[in-house]
């Protein structure tokens, strides 16, 4: 059958992929959970001691510098060095290690999970039976998984800065990536929808055959 090929090809790989992320994961997951029980409560040098860190962008009152340009060889660009960006190093067993550590172990269980799906839809589909209704329920749960995720970092950005800001000055925020998650999730929950009436048409036109 005319893309039978491709179609094993892909599912070869997204179950490697599992497999690879699985591992990945655990491997994160035990690294971390090392960390937080054998690392240090309090911070001497960032150099040797194994850290948290974050990244952060500060808001001064007002700019103190100037903002220093670097040229190269383009008549028409330059770099700008950035005097407001920051690493917020912490460690692993400070209140934002343990943060750390939680942000990583639902970020593991989310990206397993949803690949676990991806693979189950490719090992339950095929040419000859491309619709099956138990994965319009997977990408429906996969959408909302992505949509989970970009709403965790939201609340954890919340959590973060109420917890790092009564100690620091300057006033900094957290730097984090909200939002793709979130219309990607929006656009496999429609792409459920339809996958869904593709069932219903399917099953229609095997029960008149």
């Amino acid at each position: 059958m005319k893309g039978q090929r491709t179609f094993d090809i892909v599912r070869v790989l997204v179950n490697v992929m599992y497999y690879v992320v699985a591992l990945l994961a655990l491997l994160v997951v035990i690294l971390k959970s090392m960390a937080l029980v054998m690392g240090s409560s309090e911070l001497t040098d960032t150099t040797r001691q194994l850290t948290v860190n974050f990244d952060v962008k500060a808001f001064p009152k007002k700019d103190t510098l100037p903002p220093q340009l670097i040229y190269g060889s383009l008549q028409n660009a330059a770099l700008e060095k950035k005097q407001d960006m920051y690493i917020l190093r912490a460690t692993s067993r400070s209140p934002l290690g343990i943060y750390s550590y939680i942000i990583t172990l639902l970020g593991a269980i989310a990206v397993v999970t949803g690949m676990g799906w991806l693979r189950k839809i490719f090992q339950d589909s095929s040419l000859k039976e491309p619709f099956r209704e138990i994965n319009a329920v997977r990408i429906r749960n996969i959408g909302l998984l992505l949509i989970a995720a970009d709403a965790v970092r939201l609340i954890g950005y919340f959590i973060f800065n109420r917890m790092t800001n009564p100690y620091f000055t300057p006033y900094f925020q957290q730097l984090v990536d909200v939002g793709n998650s979130f219309w990607m999730g929006l656009l496999l929950l429609a792409l459920a929808v339809v996958y869904r009436r593709g069932v219903e048409i399917y099953n229609e036109n095997q029960l008149t055959i």
